[in-house]
C-alpha cells in the first residue's frame, strides 16, 4: 500500500498527540500528588489540556476530510 500524504499527516498528528497526553499525564501526577502545586504548574497542566482537546479536534476533522477527500489529492507528487 503506498504511503499518501493524508496518512503522513494524520501519524503527525497521532504522533503529536501521544506525546501531548503523556506530558498532561505527568503534569496531572504532580498536580494531584506533591502537594501544593505551583501557578506555574496549574497553568502548564490548563495550557496541555487545552493543546490535547484541539489536537484531538483536528484529528477528528482530517479524518473526515479524508474519508470524503478524492484519492487523488491525498497522493504524493
Amino acid at each position: 500500500m503506498k504511503t499518501t500524504l493524508c496518512m503522513i499527516y494524520k501519524e503527525v498528528i497521532e504522533k503529536r498527540l501521544a506525546r501531548k497526553r503523556e506530558q498532561l499525564a505527568t503534569l496531572e501526577h504532580i498536580i494531584n500528588s506533591e502537594g501544593v502545586p505551583t501557578p506555574i504548574e496549574k497553568r502548564k497542566f490548563i495550557e496541555t489540556k487545552a493543546v490535547v482537546t484541539e489536537l484531538e479536534n483536528v484529528l477528528d476533522i482530517a479524518d473526515t476530510m479524508f474519508e470524503y477527500a478524492d484519492p487523488k489529492d491525498c497522493m504524493k507528487e
